[in-house]
């Protein structure tokens, strides 16, 4: 069907036939949308205070970096490092140049290592499965954040400080993709050549020693060791000499990160509740894995945690219903159902289409509870403390029920049922974050 000139009329007469339109017209044509639509009595109920709150720390900044999901794992150790550092946690950095630059090695082996096993390496096969997605991109979920911890170590952020390129990651994304998708040209013209496994594992050393050489000149070296000074909370010097990476999270880093598990919510077509779900084309340090649940059983999760003082590592959509000025996330923040009269996408409908993905990780660091039920919830952000409340958003716990995906918790907060749905054999998909 097509549009007529025609149909143009009718809708022009049936827009004017109302005199409200145009006032509403002349209101968001002047004023924007936001400013237009957003309901002041909202931001007024969502005050920022909250009866389970850790103390205060200083908020990281990820600027253009897209290290979210470094900033959201430093957010989860943190308060862990700083007691056993005995330090103020605003006083605890750590670096995130350090935790990136191993990534994006890791990602180059895994991709290299995944075309070696790969018995068809047919370009449409190849597309068709994304099997090399996001290869040098600077993104992560916690399990690269993890895995990257458990095999490498932590670096205070003195000794691996972040460069010019660290903290505006395009162009080095755009460098290290191209050299890395041109080393997977040539491992796919020598496998189409029957080369030897051996052979082919020779070159990939090459390439990895050569893209260590690349990331060592535009982040900096990491550290192989370094003498760990510091003062604590009585003013006491403290000096740990050729300390490694290893060395210093192990001293201080006392919680088990193999005890934290996925818990998510992915009310999708082809997601059943009670099932874990992997991601089959992330071959990085560790497996994507997420036990699939309803969403107050996260909930209930994330109280657990937060009363012992451990913040939440969540995964969340935050491009709708977000105020930055007031730090408000609330599905009833902008009225765009009587003032436009749309109607937003229910979560399930959203996830069937594509539209509402998780995109941002933060950490949820408070809970207001009234009878025992959430109220609304503090999550810490990753741009600093400019915005929002000192970088803090006040979320609603009708936008935890609508946009958030997944929490990272300890297993010991679980109930037997679900660590005995742990124990399933996981369903792989392959097309999709979730």
């Amino acid at each position: 069907m097509d549009i007529t000139i025609k149909d143009i009329g009718e809708f022009s007469k049936k827009y004017n036939s109302n005199s409200i339109n145009k006032i509403i017209e002349n209101a968001i044509t002047n004023n924007g949308l936001e400013n237009t639509m957003l309901n002041r009595e909202i931001i007024i109920e969502n005050q920022p205070v909250f009866n389970i709150e850790l103390p205060e720390s200083t908020r990281y900044d990820q600027k253009d970096s897209y290290k979210c999901w470094i900033f959201a794992g430093f957010n989860l150790i943190k308060y862990n490092m700083a007691k056993n550092l005995n330090i103020d946690v605003k006083d605890l950095q750590l670096s995130s140049n350090y935790i990136s630059f191993f990534d994006r090695l890791e990602k180059a082996n895994a991709l290299y290592n995944q075309i070696i096993e790969l018995e068809n390496v047919d370009f449409d096969y190849l597309e068709k499965y994304k099997i090399w997605e996001y290869v040098g991109e600077e993104t992560g979920y916690w399990e690269f954040f993890k895995s990257i911890v458990l095999k490498y170590g932590l670096v205070p952020y003195t000794y691996m400080p972040d460069t010019k390129e660290s903290i505006n990651v395009n162009r080095i994304t755009t460098i290290y993709t191209e050299k890395v998708s041109k080393d997977i040209i040539k491992l796919i013209t020598l496998k189409n050549k029957n080369t030897d496994k051996q052979e082919l594992e020779n070159e990939v050393k090459k390439y990895l020693s050569e893209n260590y050489n690349i990331l060592s000149k535009i982040l900096g070296e990491p550290p192989k060791n370094f003498d760990f000074e510091y003062k604590d909370k009585e003013n006491r010097y403290h000096i740990y000499k050729n300390m490694k990476p290893i060395e210093f999270r192990d001293k201080f880093l006392t919680l088990n990160l193999e005890d934290f598990v996925n818990i998510g919510n992915i009310p999708k077509h082809n997601k059943e509740y009670n099932k874990i779900y992997k991601r089959n084309n992330y071959k990085h340090l560790g497996e994507m894995k997420l036990l699939n649940l309803p969403i107050h059983y996260l909930k209930d999760l994330a109280i657990q945690q937060l009363k012992d003082g451990i913040p939440v590592y969540m995964g969340i959509y935050v491009m709708q219903f977000r105020n930055k000025k007031s730090g408000i996330l609330d599905t009833r923040l902008f009225d765009y159902d009587n003032i436009l009269g749309i109607q937003s996408l229910t979560k399930e409908e959203g996830l069937n289409i594509g539209k509402i993905k998780m995109h941002h990780f933060m950490s949820i660091t408070g809970v207001h509870l009234i009878d025992e039920k959430p109220i609304r919830w503090k999550i810490e952000d990753s741009y600093g403390d400019k915005e929002k409340v000192n970088g803090c958003y006040v979320m609603n716990d009708n936008y935890f029920d609508k946009y958030v995906f997944d929490v990272i918790i300890n297993k010991k907060y679980l109930p037997n049922e679900f660590i005995e749905l742990l124990q399933q054999q996981p369903i792989t998909y392959i097309d999709e974050v979730f």
